[in-house]
Parts: structure tokens; sequence; C-alpha cells
């Protein structure tokens, strides 16, 4: 007897989407200054689920969807670029001198493989051999202005043949890996790329049914060295409120205290800054009637969320510049948490990003029901 049954296709879950287009991203190099692949990218991938697409000649994409009636104008946003190294200077005898770019940690550097440029040119940052180290550099953290990269050139000429020039972005060679539990993933540039991935899922299932109002998907650049896609966008489309998308330290690891300093878990929900600041630099407070939305949306949608404060600890988002742009945004922060901040071995729960998008996808639905008044 014949069987004529048929393999049913494989179901493909929001998180499957997020992790695709996860995967995709980090693929890319995007050091701030440096974003264009990671922005011709998600101007391709929101063209045709968005009513209009645009970038602005400093590289921020704006996708806009119109909503069933009038309302006030949303902003949802998150950044393109990551941290990274630059060429510096191409030594006499092929070596290459680098800058950092953005919160890069001296801890990290010797030893690791890089890619320089979008072509990904390997690379390796030099590491001086153990057997010739004396005690005292075998404990040293050498600064970047020591190190150097190896391309495998015996002189400037061969580096430049090889298409490197000064300035080029320079980021750590890092693989996609899933842990043994496949919602768990660890690679470079989570920060911020899963939220990237997230506003493009999001623009995929929202309908202009669903909503009022129009929705501005906003991915913005240079938001690691001093927040400035943010200024620049917000000044230009004034919206009436916004959501800002970023990631956050997980503070669930033997070397924090994390109930007293960072009070963040994987796996355990999205997280909400309510305050967070860098001393001199940067403060956001987000609006009371933003952060009502965030909660009636989390409720509904059954999601658990880490509310916390991070004054003074070196922790900010395009939030703190959004804020003040134009006329002043009210605004909320819904971040995603990831172990091991601005490293090659970010580690994320896609679960988390779900619960991001869950609570985010309710707030646009529910847009216009809710006044701004401060009071």
């Amino acid at each position: 007897m014949m069987n004529h049954s048929k393999t049913l296709p494989e179901v493909t879950t929001t998180k499957d989407s997020i992790r695709e287009k996860l995967k995709q991203l980090v693929s890319l190099v995007g050091v701030s200054g440096s974003e264009q692949e990671v922005v011709k990218f998600l101007k391709e991938s929101l063209s045709s689920i968005s009513d209009e697409v645009k970038v602005d000649n400093s590289g921020n994409v704006i996708a806009v969807k119109h909503g069933m009636a009038a309302g006030p104008k949303i902003m949802v946003s998150a950044h393109s670029d990551e941290i990274g190294l630059c060429v510096k200077n191409i030594l006499p005898d092929g070596y290459i001198a680098f800058d950092k770019i953005g919160g890069v940690s001296d801890q990290l550097l010797q030893g690791r493989k890089v890619w320089i440029t979008n072509k990904k040119i390997p690379g390796i940052i030099g590491i001086k051999a153990g057997h010739m180290q004396t005690p005292e550099e075998s404990r040293q953290v050498k600064s970047s202005q020591d190190c150097y990269i190896d391309v495998g050139a015996a002189s400037r000429k061969q580096v430049e043949e090889m298409g490197i020039k000064i300035g080029d972005a320079i980021v750590f060679q890092s693989d996609f890996m899933e842990m043994h539990n496949k919602d768990l993933i660890s690679c470079k540039s989570i920060d911020n790329r899963i939220n990237c991935a997230i506003l493009i899922e999001l623009f995929s299932q929202i309908k202009a049914s669903d909503f009022a109002g129009t929705l501005y998907g906003v991915i913005t650049v240079q938001e690691e060295v001093g927040l400035r896609g943010a200024t620049m966008v917000g000044n230009a489309l004034e919206p009436d409120y916004a959501i800002v998308l970023d990631t956050i330290p997980a503070g669930d690891t033997p070397d924090i205290d994390t109930e007293k300093s960072l009070p963040v878990y994987l796996g355990k929900g999205p997280a909400c800054p309510v305050s967070d600041s860098v001393p001199g630099m940067a403060f956001t407070h987000i609006h009371p009637k933003v952060r009502e939305m965030i909660e009636e949306q989390s409720e509904q949608a059954d999601v658990q969320v880490q509310y916390l404060t991070l004054n003074g600890d070196a922790y900010t988002t395009d939030a703190a510049n959004l804020a003040v742009a134009g006329k002043g945004i009210p605004l909320g922060v819904l971040a995603t948490p990831r172990r091991y901040s601005h490293s090659p071995v970010e580690l994320v729960n896609l679960n988390d990003a779900d619960g991001v998008l869950k609570i985010v996808k309710g707030i646009v639905e529910a847009n216009g029901n809710k006044d701004l008044n401060f009071i």
C-alpha cells in the first residue's frame, strides 16, 4: 500500500524569525561611522513591509507605516552600530596599529582574531609567545596603543594591496553559537542587532488595520560613540512619543552582586531601566505615561518585566538624547538582557527578545489610547 501522507511544513515561530534575522545581522561589520552594510540590509528588509523607507545622509534608517486612522506619531528605535576598532596606521613591516571605537576593553585584545573592512579580511591581534613572557608580562593587560594586528603581510605595500586603508573598520571575529539550550545565542554585536531584528519582526507582524496614527521604525547610527543618530532623527521627526529598544547587561554572573548592583537576569523577561545616567554625559528618566503603557501591555501579554535604575553605572541609551530632541519627546526604554557586554561572546535569550516584541507590539496597537500629560 502506498503511503499518501504528506510531511507537514515546519511552523516558523516568532523566535525563529528573530533568530534568523539576528544571524544575518551579526555577520555584518558595522562599527560606529561605518554602518553601511548594516544600513543596506535593514533598508532592504524593511522596504517590503513598510509604506516608506528612507535613509538620511548620516545613515539613519526611517521606516514608516500608516495606521487605519488619525492618531499620534509613535517612534520605535534601535541602533545599528557596534563597538570595534579601526586602522590607525599601516607600519612599514606590514603590521597594523589600531584605535578603539566605542567601549572596547583592553582585556579583550591580545590573541583575538579580527575581520577588517566589510570584506572581512582576516587578521590577528598579536600576543607575545608565552614562553618568552616574564612573570610580570604574563599578568599585564596591554593597552590598545601597545597592540598590533598581523594580517600575514611583510610590508605596508602588501597590506595596501589587500585593500586595507587608514580608518577601515575592524571587528572581533565571532561565530553565531547556539548553546545547548537553543534559545541562548552567543556572538558579537548582540548589542544592538537583536533589537534591529525585533524591529523588523514588529513591522512584519503589524498591519495598518491594527493601529491608529503613524508608526516610525527608526534605526540610528553612532549610538556607541555619543548617541549621535538619536539627536538627528529626534529633531527631524519630532514624534509624539517613543520607545527605545536596546540591550542591557545581565547581572546574573558570579562576578557581580546581582541583587545589589545589577538586578537583571537572563531569561526573566525584558528589562526597563526607569532611570539611568553616565555622570557628566547623559541622564534618562522615562516618562510616567509611557511607563504605564509598558506596565499595561506587559500585563496583557503576560510578560514579566525587570524594572531597575542604573544611575552612575556608565549605562545609557539613545533615550538620553532623544528625550531632549525637538521640543522634548516622552519616551520609555525596553532592554533585552545580555551577558558579557561589549565582547565577542555576548549572550542573549531569545525568549527575552520575544517578550520585548510582544510588549512593543501591544503599545503600537493601543496607540492613542493614553494621553501623554505629565501630571
